[in-house]
């Protein structure tokens, strides 16, 4: 019986519209042929249309602090398909495998070294609305699951006019269904923005936080109350094995 099916990008789910036309993009002024154009500090690119600094080195490694958004540029811009500021979209050039664990289930680790600053994978599955995730919440935290990732870069609730959405990965989504929560994690999540600007769609991406050599298990800390649904949940205990472990993902 097929249970999980593989996904490289995320889909709408019922009542959610994913625009893959992002209606603007940067001009390099005539620098398209350098990889390197958008990532000087003068140059207006799309992070200093964003507001923000460009993300990446020139080794495609992230810079950025946690918290800040990633624009990346687009199909609107006039830079090369291999700019500097194209690293999300080209996907994950990591090696990784699946693994059982003696404890924990299944999990996935590094099967090459992993410098600081690389982009892992995308948290990809199925996009709902927050309400949607509220009921399917419910039967998932009966069964102690958590695929279920709010897009809460914006706080904004249905109340105050403002839509949220939801990942739900449990049953499509890629190789990031399968990493496991550390209180002390190696991978960090952060927002990012590239066809689709709707500031409450971000495609939720993972990029190593340290260097991680090859046979690691990679993992990034699920902060619980966004990863799962806001309903009431059991306790669960946490087996990260990390020294500074809180022993208990929720409760």
């Amino acid at each position: 019986k097929q249970w999980y099916q593989r996904r490289v990008r995320g889909f709408a789910g019922k009542g959610v519209h994913i625009s893959d036309d992002s209606l603007i993009g940067c001009v390099c002024s005539g620098e398209g042929v350098s990889k390197d154009c958008c990532l000087g500090p003068d140059v207006e690119c799309c992070p200093h249309l964003g507001g923000v600094q460009p993300p990446y080195n020139n080794k495609g490694r992230l810079v950025l602090k946690s918290g800040f958004p990633i624009y990346e540029c687009n199909s609107r811009c006039s830079c090369a398909p291999d700019c500097g500021n194209r690293i999300v979209q080209r996907g994950s050039r990591v090696k990784t495998v699946i693994y059982k664990t003696p404890d924990k289930g299944w999990a996935l680790k590094a099967t090459e070294d992993i410098p600081k600053g690389t982009f892992v994978v995308e948290y990809v599955g199925e996009v709902i609305t927050f309400d949607e995730a509220e009921q399917r919440g419910k039967k998932y935290d009966a069964q102690g699951l958590t695929y279920l990732f709010d897009l809460d870069y914006v706080t904004s609730t249905k109340e105050e006019g403002g839509e949220q959405f939801t990942i739900d990965a449990a049953f499509y989504g890629n190789t990031s269904h399968f990493i496991n929560h550390s209180c002390d994690p190696n991978l960090a999540v952060y927002s990012c923005w590239i066809s689709n600007l709707d500031i409450r769609l971000p495609q939720i991406c993972l990029f190593a936080i340290k260097n991680i050599p090859a046979g690691t298990e990679l993992t990034f800390n699920y902060q619980i109350d966004r990863v799962v649904s806001q309903g009431p949940t059991q306790s669960v205990s946490c087996r990260c094995g990390a020294s500074n472990c809180v022993g208990v993902l929720h409760g």
